[in-house]
Protein backbone atom coordinates (compact mmCIF):
# COMPACT_ATOMS: atom_id res chain seq x y z
CA UNK A 1 0.00 0.00 0.00
CA UNK A 2 1.45 3.36 -1.06
CA UNK A 3 2.11 6.07 1.54
CA UNK A 4 2.59 9.83 1.53
CA UNK A 5 3.83 12.18 4.24
CA UNK A 6 1.40 14.75 5.62
CA UNK A 7 3.80 17.54 4.65
CA UNK A 8 3.82 16.30 1.04
CA UNK A 9 0.01 16.20 0.91
CA UNK A 10 -0.17 19.78 2.19
CA UNK A 11 2.30 21.00 -0.44
CA UNK A 12 0.37 19.17 -3.14
CA UNK A 13 -2.84 20.82 -1.91
CA UNK A 14 -1.25 24.27 -2.14
CA UNK A 15 -0.04 23.52 -5.67
CA UNK A 16 -3.51 22.24 -6.60
CA UNK A 17 -5.10 25.45 -5.38
CA UNK A 18 -2.54 27.76 -6.98
CA UNK A 19 -2.80 26.00 -10.34
CA UNK A 20 -6.48 27.00 -10.50
CA UNK A 21 -5.48 30.65 -11.01
CA UNK A 22 -4.31 31.02 -14.60
CA UNK A 23 -2.10 34.02 -13.83
CA UNK A 24 -1.43 33.19 -10.20
CA UNK A 25 -3.16 34.07 -6.94
CA UNK A 26 -3.06 37.79 -6.22
CA UNK A 27 -1.73 37.76 -2.68
CA UNK A 28 -1.36 35.06 0.00
CA UNK A 29 -4.48 36.31 1.85
CA UNK A 30 -6.59 35.17 -1.09
CA UNK A 31 -4.96 31.75 -1.07
CA UNK A 32 -5.30 31.40 2.72
CA UNK A 33 -9.02 32.18 2.66
CA UNK A 34 -9.73 29.89 -0.29
CA UNK A 35 -8.03 26.99 1.47
CA UNK A 36 -9.69 27.84 4.80
CA UNK A 37 -13.19 27.56 3.37
CA UNK A 38 -12.23 24.46 1.39
CA UNK A 39 -11.20 22.81 4.66
CA UNK A 40 -14.12 24.21 6.67
CA UNK A 41 -16.70 22.72 4.34
CA UNK A 42 -14.95 19.35 3.98
CA UNK A 43 -15.00 16.34 6.32
CA UNK A 44 -13.50 17.53 9.66
CA UNK A 45 -11.54 14.25 9.93
CA UNK A 46 -9.59 15.08 6.79
CA UNK A 47 -8.95 18.79 7.04
CA UNK A 48 -5.58 19.41 5.44
CA UNK A 49 -4.49 22.54 7.33
CA UNK A 50 -4.72 24.02 10.81
CA UNK A 51 -6.09 27.56 11.01
CA UNK A 52 -6.10 30.16 13.76
CA UNK A 53 -7.69 33.57 14.14
CA UNK A 54 -5.39 36.36 12.98
CA UNK A 55 -5.66 40.04 12.22
CA UNK A 56 -6.43 39.54 8.52
CA UNK A 57 -8.77 36.65 9.19
CA UNK A 58 -8.18 32.91 9.26
CA UNK A 59 -4.49 32.07 8.91
CA UNK A 60 -2.49 28.82 8.64
CA UNK A 61 1.20 28.45 9.52
CA UNK A 62 1.15 25.16 7.61
CA UNK A 63 0.21 26.92 4.38
CA UNK A 64 3.02 29.44 4.91
CA UNK A 65 5.45 26.58 5.54
CA UNK A 66 4.27 24.84 2.37
CA UNK A 67 4.70 28.05 0.35
CA UNK A 68 8.24 28.57 1.67
CA UNK A 69 9.20 25.00 0.80
CA UNK A 70 7.67 25.17 -2.66
CA UNK A 71 9.39 28.48 -3.39
CA UNK A 72 12.75 27.03 -2.33
CA UNK A 73 12.21 24.15 -4.76
CA UNK A 74 11.19 26.48 -7.58
CA UNK A 75 7.69 25.01 -7.67
CA UNK A 76 6.15 28.45 -7.26
CA UNK A 77 7.22 31.91 -8.36
CA UNK A 78 6.39 35.15 -6.57
CA UNK A 79 6.47 38.64 -8.01
CA UNK A 80 4.80 42.02 -7.60
CA UNK A 81 2.63 43.57 -10.29
CA UNK A 82 0.67 45.70 -7.85
CA UNK A 83 0.36 46.26 -4.10
CA UNK A 84 0.23 42.50 -3.34
CA UNK A 85 2.50 39.59 -4.19
CA UNK A 86 1.31 37.28 -6.98
CA UNK A 87 1.88 33.54 -6.43
CA UNK A 88 1.97 31.13 -9.36
CA UNK A 89 2.46 27.36 -9.52
CA UNK A 90 5.36 26.37 -11.79
CA UNK A 91 4.57 22.77 -12.66
CA UNK A 92 3.92 20.98 -15.93
CA UNK A 93 0.43 20.19 -17.22
CA UNK A 94 1.20 16.52 -16.62
CA UNK A 95 2.03 17.22 -12.96
CA UNK A 96 -1.14 19.31 -12.61
CA UNK A 97 -3.20 16.39 -13.91
CA UNK A 98 -1.47 13.96 -11.54
CA UNK A 99 -2.16 16.19 -8.54
CA UNK A 100 -5.78 16.79 -9.56
CA UNK A 101 -6.29 13.05 -10.05
CA UNK A 102 -4.82 12.35 -6.60
CA UNK A 103 -7.28 14.65 -4.82
CA UNK A 104 -10.19 13.46 -6.96
CA UNK A 105 -9.45 9.84 -6.01
CA UNK A 106 -8.56 10.19 -2.33
CA UNK A 107 -9.96 13.54 -1.13
CA UNK A 108 -13.11 13.95 -3.29
CA UNK A 109 -15.04 15.96 -0.70
CA UNK A 110 -12.13 18.35 -0.16
CA UNK A 111 -11.72 18.68 -3.94
CA UNK A 112 -15.39 19.67 -4.29
CA UNK A 113 -15.07 22.11 -1.37
CA UNK A 114 -11.99 23.65 -2.97
CA UNK A 115 -13.86 24.24 -6.23
CA UNK A 116 -16.75 25.86 -4.35
CA UNK A 117 -14.39 28.03 -2.27
CA UNK A 118 -12.45 29.04 -5.37
CA UNK A 119 -15.62 30.07 -7.20
CA UNK A 120 -16.62 32.20 -4.20
CA UNK A 121 -13.31 33.75 -3.08
CA UNK A 122 -10.74 33.56 -5.88
CA UNK A 123 -11.37 36.91 -7.56
CA UNK A 124 -12.87 39.10 -4.85
CA UNK A 125 -10.90 42.22 -3.97
CA UNK A 126 -8.83 42.00 -0.79
CA UNK A 127 -11.02 44.38 1.24
CA UNK A 128 -14.09 42.24 0.52
CA UNK A 129 -12.22 39.04 1.30
CA UNK A 130 -11.08 40.33 4.69
CA UNK A 131 -14.48 41.79 5.54
CA UNK A 132 -16.32 38.55 4.72
CA UNK A 133 -13.69 36.43 6.49
CA UNK A 134 -14.20 38.49 9.65
CA UNK A 135 -17.95 37.91 9.39
CA UNK A 136 -17.58 34.13 9.45
CA UNK A 137 -18.99 32.65 12.71
CA UNK A 138 -15.81 30.60 13.27
CA UNK A 139 -13.84 33.85 13.33
CA UNK A 140 -16.27 35.75 15.55
CA UNK A 141 -16.37 33.05 18.24
CA UNK A 142 -12.59 32.69 18.60
CA UNK A 143 -9.93 34.85 20.23
CA UNK A 144 -6.84 36.28 18.57
CA UNK A 145 -4.32 33.49 17.98
CA UNK A 146 -6.80 30.77 18.96
CA UNK A 147 -6.90 27.66 16.78
CA UNK A 148 -10.17 27.52 14.84
CA UNK A 149 -9.65 23.93 13.69
CA UNK A 150 -6.71 21.57 13.19
CA UNK A 151 -5.47 19.42 10.33
CA UNK A 152 -5.61 15.62 10.52
CA UNK A 153 -3.23 14.17 13.12
CA UNK A 154 -1.41 11.37 11.29
CA UNK A 155 1.99 12.28 9.83
CA UNK A 156 1.78 9.48 7.24
CA UNK A 157 -1.26 8.32 5.26
CA UNK A 158 -1.73 5.05 3.38
CA UNK A 159 -3.58 5.05 0.05
CA UNK A 160 -5.20 1.83 -1.02
CA UNK A 161 -5.00 1.14 -4.73
CA UNK A 162 -2.30 3.72 -5.40
CA UNK A 163 0.75 2.43 -7.26
CA UNK A 164 4.07 2.88 -5.47
CA UNK A 165 5.40 4.66 -8.56
CA UNK A 166 2.55 7.20 -8.42
CA UNK A 167 3.21 7.90 -4.74
CA UNK A 168 6.94 8.27 -5.45
CA UNK A 169 6.30 10.70 -8.30
CA UNK A 170 3.99 12.84 -6.17
CA UNK A 171 6.40 12.81 -3.25
CA UNK A 172 9.43 13.67 -5.41
CA UNK A 173 7.51 16.60 -6.90
CA UNK A 174 7.40 18.35 -3.52
CA UNK A 175 10.41 16.84 -1.71
CA UNK A 176 12.94 19.55 -0.84
CA UNK A 177 15.90 17.19 -0.39
CA UNK A 178 15.19 15.42 -3.66
CA UNK A 179 14.88 18.71 -5.55
CA UNK A 180 18.06 20.05 -3.93
CA UNK A 181 19.89 16.95 -5.10
CA UNK A 182 18.68 17.47 -8.66
CA UNK A 183 19.71 21.12 -8.57
CA UNK A 184 23.21 20.24 -7.29
CA UNK A 185 23.69 17.64 -10.00
CA UNK A 186 22.50 20.07 -12.65
CA UNK A 187 24.83 22.80 -11.35
CA UNK A 188 27.72 20.32 -11.28
CA UNK A 189 27.03 19.29 -14.86
CA UNK A 190 26.96 22.93 -15.98
CA UNK A 191 30.31 23.65 -14.30
CA UNK A 192 32.02 20.58 -15.74
CA UNK A 193 34.15 21.54 -18.75
CA UNK A 194 33.03 20.07 -22.03
CA UNK A 195 35.12 17.09 -23.08
CA UNK A 196 36.54 17.40 -26.57
CA UNK A 197 35.78 14.45 -28.82
CA UNK A 198 36.87 13.66 -32.34
CA UNK A 199 33.53 12.98 -34.01
CA UNK A 200 35.31 11.82 -37.17
CA UNK A 201 36.93 9.00 -35.23
CA UNK A 202 33.59 8.06 -33.61
CA UNK A 203 31.46 7.94 -36.75
CA UNK A 204 33.87 7.23 -39.61
CA UNK A 205 36.45 4.93 -38.11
Amino acid sequence: MAVLQKESIQRLAVLRALSMWQRGAYGPVRLQKTLFFADKDADPKWRLFSFKRWRLGQYSDEISDALNGLREMGRITCWYDGPAERLKAEISRKAQRQIASFFQSYFPEWRASLRSAFDTWAYLNNDTIIERAHDDPAYKTSDHGEVIFSSFESQVLEFEGMADETAENLSDLVDIRFQRGLQKRLASAVRRPAKGEDWRTIYFR
